[in-house]
């Protein structure tokens, strides 16, 4: 796909956040006979609402709405048989212990870079209040089954891993009887992830409080709701840092008072020198006097960081991206791959451990980028396209049926050609 030097001047509607949208549908599902309005089918989206109806779960969508129906809710004791999570692992860290919760026999399946992905810090856990698990591949966390049901109880496990294992258990124990404690035993990193998690499972009359030690989960409270699914913040990061790095764009859809830890995106493009303003439920991002060099800390907005490294790399200065470790076993190498994206158009770029640095220029000469296969990369690497005096060719753009498979579309949208 060839994305020539183009200026951002337009409005668009972001997309459902993709985060809440996993949420709420695993909350509609559990609950049963409620409805999850504005949502726009992903890959991924589709991995967990395919998940939910291998436990039993009953919903239909309705295209024209963006909206999916839940007349009846997942159920125990089932055999599921084999769970194809695809490659999104939200919805695989989600259910192996929602599965445990609900006595659903279950062998989890994936693709892409899935199975490299670990889930083994559930395995003790787990098994410990009365679930099986059993990796049948040498060296690969997928396949997965698990079989045998959990029980209240307290759950511990160290908060400098991925969220998406306490969300995973925030899940399972408020979909069983009686009082669980999450004990998290290190530094909660990513954790807007949880509060997002905390804050829908409670919309749905779950009973849950935040503790010194973690969470306490009463569980078997959850209620039938009608309810909204917000704009994606990290999604509007891609159309924000181009507008940045010249031009102006106007999204709706995107809350002010989101819970989405990725709505930081707006103060880190100020402080770089874009201007934002806020109109009711629009928000406009514009191109400042200059943009200037700032370190990034990326523990709590690791989805943001192709996105801000693009923007990094037409900044005055010096940026060091840190605490971004965990983007090594994502889709891709994300780490590696944001490198490598920005080396391919020129941009002056080093890996450290747990993140970059980059040097920022005035303009980029363009190049081809490999995707790697990740959504992310592909989408920064458009969005870099504005501030090239070259095109910039994408090798594959598939990739982003996983997240945002309107991208190309939008973002074209609102593009200018040079």
């Amino acid at each position: 796909m060839i994305f020539s030097p183009s200026v951002i001047d337009g409005r668009l509607r972001i997309p459902s956040s993709k985060s809440q949208s996993h949420r709420a549908l695993m909350c509609a599902a559990l609950a049963g006979n409620s409805t999850v309005r504005g949502v726009d089918i992903s890959n991924d989206i589709a991995a967990t609402a395919d998940a939910l109806r291998a436990f039993g779960a009953e919903l239909t969508y309705d295209e024209a709405q963006h909206t999916f129906y839940v007349d009846r809710p997942c159920v125990g004791g089932i055999c599921a048989g084999n769970v194809n999570c695809g490659e999104s692992a939200s919805t695989l860290r989600f259910f192996i212990p929602l599965a445990a919760a609900l006595d659903v026999k279950a062998t989890f399946v994936g693709e892409g870079r899935l199975p490299k992905r670990p889930t083994d810090i559930y395995k003790p856990m787990l098994e410990a209040n009365g679930a099986h698990l059993t990796y049948t591949s040498d060296g690969d966390f997928l396949p997965l089954e698990v079989s045998g049901q959990i029980s209240a109880g307290e759950y511990s496990l160290p908060g400098d891993i991925s969220s998406q294992f306490v969300t995973g258990l925030l899940y399972a124990l408020s979909a069983i009887l009686g009082e669980s404690g999450i004990v998290i035993t290190t530094r909660l990193e990513s954790k807007p992830y949880v509060d997002l998690t905390v804050d829908m499972l409670t919309e749905f009359g779950a009973d849950i409080t935040e503790t010194d030690f973690g969470y306490l989960v009463r569980g078997g409270k959850l209620k039938p709701r009608d309810i909204y699914v917000e704009g994606d913040c990290s999604q509007a990061a891609f159309f924000a840092v181009a507008a940045a790095i010249g031009g102006r764009v106007t999204m709706s859809g995107i809350r002010r008072d989101t819970k989405q830890g990725d709505f930081a995106l707006f103060d880190i493009v100020s402080r770089f020198g874009a201007r934002v303003e806020w109109n009711g439920g629009d928000v406009t991002v514009a191109k400042g006097e200059k943009l200037t060099a700032s370190d990034i800390d990326a523990a709590d907005i690791p989805d943001l960081v192709p996105a801000l490294a693009v923007m990094a790399a037409f900044a005055e200065g010096t940026t060091r991206i840190y605490n971004a470790g965990r983007l090594r076993i994502k889709e891709s190498d994300r780490i590696a791959s944001t490198a490598n994206m920005l080396r391919a158009i020129g941009a002056d770029v080093s890996e450290t451990e747990d993140g970059l640095v980059i040097t920022g220029k005035s303009s980029l000469a363009g190049g081809v980028v490999c995707s790697e296969n990740d959504h992310r990369i592909a989408m920064a690497a458009a969005a870099a396209s504005v501030g090239c005096t070259g095109d910039v060719i994408v090798d594959d753009m598939s990739c982003i049926g996983k997240s945002y498979p309107e991208f190309v579309r939008d973002f074209t949208s609102v593009c200018v050609r040079k």
